[in-house]
């Protein structure tokens, strides 16, 4: 028997990639983007698409912090270590879904960039772990 995927998992992809590419087009835009806004749409990307796989996998997460996401998805289809640890450090910049108020820094240039890389990594990575045609349709 065939286990068939989440309904869906295909919008949290299609999402994921219109974020990231909103994120790396606000880098031009200064005058609207600022390096905040574009960390937590580029953090939102990389979220979407690590839930959009989980969903095609039937591994979903027990919350949505980037640490979470990427444990649960570990069983079905694990991300390399580097990776896995660069998504990690991203709530070491910004901990978007901490429970305690926190003042926030903005993201330096040098992490936009990082986070930016990453989520185009995270890209990839999806695109080896669910049937990219069904997203593009």
């Amino acid at each position: 028997m065939q286990i068939q995927s989440i309904t869906g998992w295909h919008e949290h992809i299609l999402a994921g990639s219109k974020y990231l590419k909103t994120a790396s087009n606000g880098r031009s835009r200064p005058g609207v983007f600022n390096n905040e806004l574009i960390f937590q749409l580029a953090a939102m990307a990389i979220e979407n698409l690590i839930v959009g796989v989980s969903q095609y996998h039937h591994q979903m997460p027990v919350d949505h912090t980037l640490s979470g996401l990427v444990e649960a998805l570990s069983p079905a289809c694990p991300m390399d270590a580097e990776l896995a640890d660069r998504i990690k450090a991203i709530e070491q910049i910004d901990d978007m879904c901490s429970l305690k108020p926190v003042h926030r820094n903005a993201p330096s240039d040098m992490a936009i960039q990082g986070i930016l890389a990453v989520g185009r990594q995270v890209v990839g990575f999806a695109r080896q772990h669910v049937p990219w045609g069904e997203v593009e349709r």
